[in-house]
């Protein structure tokens, strides 16, 4: 029998913790590199809304599957992948039925900028927060 363990709700904590200081710390960069242009600083703030929300929302979804049976933690995966990548493309989309604004300023771009950092990130947390094998060591259990 293959027991499973529930998933530990403080590293679900501290997954959204790091993914937020990441959020935070590409903010940052990016007011300072964008300067006093009040259209370059709302495509960035759209870029972070979108970005940030859909890379928690796919760590969110992502650690829930965790420890449950194989259906469930493959239908999580790919939820967890859905919840990252169609707000982006969303936004994208929308970006792209626009003229001028945020659009212009390079709203797109923006959001690459913020996608990849919070998608490295949560790679990272994946794999140091990723299952440690089978329960009984990968042994064969009999029937």
């Amino acid at each position: 029998m293959n027991q499973q363990s529930a998933p530990n709700p403080m590293v679900t904590l501290v997954g959204l913790a790091v993914l937020g200081g990441v959020l935070a710390t590409v903010t940052v960069v990016a007011t300072t590199l964008a300067g006093d242009d009040p259209l370059r600083q709302k495509a960035i703030v759209f870029a972070a809304v979108v970005s940030g929300t859909a890379a928690l929302a796919g760590w969110i979804v992502s650690r829930w599957s965790r420890g449950k049976g194989p259906a469930t933690a493959m239908a999580g995966g790919l939820g967890a992948t859905l919840m990252r990548l169609a707000p982006m493309l969303a936004a994208l989309a929308w970006l792209s039925t626009q003229e001028g604004g945020i659009r212009d300023a390079g709203a797109a771009g923006w959001l690459v900028a913020f996608y990849l950092p919070l998608l490295a990130a949560d790679i990272v947390l994946t794999f140091l927060t990723g299952p440690r094998g089978r329960p009984n060591g990968g042994a064969n259990a009999a029937n």
